[in-house]
């Protein structure tokens, strides 16, 4: 913690080389996993003569760059490809001459591979002693960079373009526009105003991100957040698949979790102009399908009020409707409100005679379709979750009855203080709840995530406070909260004192010192889904539960690129009931290529551990690589199921939350 800027650099430069891509093994109640892939990154470091200013507790800005460099290196995956890049670090002689200074931009090391001892070794020779060519030096850089489907460039400048020239920001513009894969993030250190618009706009408009580092004690508060902010991204989760084009050529789909891709939007939701994914599912007699869908939109052109839509339908396999289980969620693609899930409960197979798909005479295989529509990143494809939990057929004897009504419990006490943690950004990577109350701060437009462990007969809690901060002048903030079961199902919680209860959770004007406090409305029980009351009917099924927390800003400008501290408790409470420990690979023992339902064995029942009361329940082994391939996902696609356009996109004090909310382009 005494060297604050060089942990927050390393953590930047680790953002912008890391693309998440999907994990090819989902695990069930685990730790928060990502498997990454690296993106060619250029880290271009400000060697002008100002870097010399003994400023940062009494140490020059570049030792400070220096020691984060060294301190990366050992940091860096073995697949990365990092170059180095030097402005300003002139002989005496070129310093001496403004034009020929100007344009002094070294490449110290190509970014060919991972060469660690030449990074080391070229960062410890650089000298300070030039001017500050930025504009020149960001098009030397991405001319440098290899051809890939995402590229980023890490820029750290302690001041503004003095060379003339068209303006940097401009000269960011250009290259965004001539390469749309290429993100620019900046760090200002020690910068005025003038400097701090001018970083802040080249990383705005390459879709970067801009940290302002002003001093050694605000650097040291920010430290652990905006190292972990810069390597994550929406890390989805899954084995790849294909979806057809039609009911006739739908996919086969056996139990587990899965990652396809909606390849474009519509004009408007509803309007029969969307992208469908079409599924075929093989369901046992007696078993329900709990099926769920999560779309992960990437950064807008910050309009607001514009809609983008995941529906979810079923039907027989020569397409009749099922006329069941159609569930559609609707969001505003820029506000702030997360990943877009819809999920389907199917009634059990072959128990009900007059049921189309599901009565005794169906024949067990049903066919999913999953259609996006609506206009956020209309000609952008965007990743999608598909995850199948089949439920087989369990004695309910002897467990607890079902919950009728909502069971009030004392709220958690609001946490004055807590552990630093590292945000999550998404369901696989959610933060786990400790034994006690967790620190940390959001930016507004994050989404951040949770996870809760909760047994049969417990209910979960949540109590949060927001720290000191100013909200700048004409921006109003939300805090929002809400809950999710095991199935990404959202949960009924009451809002203390209130008795009230809603899937909506916490929403409430995000003012310093505002605190909530969130309580799951029933008692988890296994007959609450088919016997409960309303309120308890998503809380049948012990696992990991989510608590997703945002504060949505009214605007998306350089403005709300601000941290707001928090503190937030989690935790269950009553007494540990029996239920049952399902897999979620349902009761059918033969799902192989050869029948409907093939693909891989895995299954992370939502985030559940075989949604198992105690962790019991068994999870087959993935399929392999091998089993894997076929898959017709480019590697474009992959960088964005990765982490949504990108890890690369995270790298600063903003991770532009990469679902509906990411900063406004």
């Amino acid at each position: 913690m005494s060297r604050p800027f060089a942990v927050l650099l390393v953590g930047l430069l680790l953002g912008a080389l890391i693309v998440f891509a999907p994990s090819s093994a989902p695990r069930a109640r685990a730790d928060g996993y990502n498997t990454g892939r690296t993106a060619p990154s250029m880290l271009v470091l400000d060697a002008s003569g100002s870097m010399d200013a003994a400023d940062v507790d009494g140490r020059s800005r570049m030792d400070v760059a220096k020691e984060a460099v060294t301190g990366l290196v050992p940091m860096l995956p073995e697949d990365a490809t990092v170059g180095l890049m030097t402005y300003g670090s002139s002989t005496p002689e070129v310093a001496a001459d403004p034009e020929a200074a100007c344009q002094d931009v070294k490449m110290l090391v190509e970014p060919t591979g991972l060469d660690r001892d030449g990074l080391i070794s070229a960062i410890e020779g650089v000298i300070p002693s030039g001017y500050t060519p930025i504009g020149l030096s960001l098009q030397k850089a991405t001319a440098s960079l290899p051809e890939a489907e995402m590229r980023s460039i890490v820029l750290v400048s302690d001041g503004i373009d003095e060379c003339g020239g068209p303006p940097p920001c401009e000269v960011a513009a250009d290259l965004a526009e001539k390469h749309p894969e290429l993100r620019i993030h900046t760090i200002g250190f020690k910068v005025e105003q003038d400097a701090r618009d001018e970083l802040a706009c080249i990383a705005d408009v390459t879709g970067g991100t801009f940290a302002d580092a002003t001093d050694s004690e605000t650097l040291r508060d920010e430290l652990l957040v905006k190292m972990t902010r810069a390597i994550q991204g929406y890390a989805t989760q899954g084995q790849p698949i294909t979806g057809g084009a039609t009911v006739e050529d739908a996919a086969d789909m056996a139990p587990g979790s899965y990652l396809d891709v909606l390849e474009h939007g519509s004009p408007a939701i509803d309007d029969g102009e969307g992208y469908s994914r079409f599924y075929r599912l093989r369901v046992a007699p007696g078993e329900i399908a709990h099926l769920s869908a999560t779309m992960v939109l990437p950064g807008g052109d910050g309009k607001t009020n514009r809609l983008a839509q995941l529906m979810m339908r079923t039907s027989s396999e020569d397409g009749v409707d099922c006329r069941i289980g159609e569930v559609q969620a609707r969001a505003e693609a820029d506000l702030g409100q997360g990943p877009i899930t819809a999920t389907i409960a199917t009634p059990r197979m072959g128990k009900t005679q007059n049921l189309s798909c599901f009565g005794g005479e169906s024949g067990g295989v049903v066919v999913l379709e999953v259609e996006r529509t609506g206009d956020p990143s209309l000609e952008e494809a965007v990743p999608v979750e598909v995850q199948f939990f089949a439920e087989e057929e369990v004695s309910t004897d002897g467990l607890p009855p079902a919950a009728q009504f909502t069971l009030a419990q004392q709220p958690l006490a609001v946490p004055k203080d807590g552990e630093q943690f590292q945000p999550a950004f998404s369901f696989a990577s959610a933060v786990p709840a400790g034994d006690g109350a967790l620190r940390g701060t959001i930016i507004p437009g994050e989404v951040q995530f949770f996870r809760i462990p909760a047994e049969y007969g417990q209910q979960v809690r949540a109590a949060l406070a927001l720290g000191e901060f100013e909200t700048p002048e004409g921006m109003e903030l939300s805090l929002q909260a809400r809950m999710f079961s095991p199935l990404r199902d959202g949960v009924y919680t009451s809002v203390p004192p209130n008795s009230a209860t809603s899937v909506a959770g916490v929403e409430k004007p995000a003012t310093s010192g505002a605190t909530a406090q969130l309580n799951q409305a029933a008692p988890i029980q296994f007959r609450n889904r088919e016997d409960g009351g309303t309120e308890a009917r998503t809380s049948f099924l012990a696992g990991d539960y989510y608590l997703q927390l945002a504060v949505v800003p009214s605007e998306y400008t350089a403005q709300r690129l601000f941290e707001i501290p928090y503190v937030i408790d989690l935790d269950t409470v009553g007494k540990v009931a029996d239920g049952p420990e399902l897999t979620g690979q349902g009761a059918l023992e033969d799902r192989s290529a050869a029948d409907p339902g093939s693909g891989p064995q895995a299954s992370d029942g939502g985030g559940a551990e075989g949604a198992g009361s105690d962790g019991g329940g068994e999870v087959q082994e993935p399929s392999s690589g091998e089993e894997s391939e076929g898959s017709s996902l480019s590697p474009l696609v992959w960088a964005l199921l990765g982490g949504v356009g990108g890890g690369i996109l995270l790298a600063a004090a903003v991770i532009g939350a990469v679902v509906l909310v990411q900063r406004g382009r």
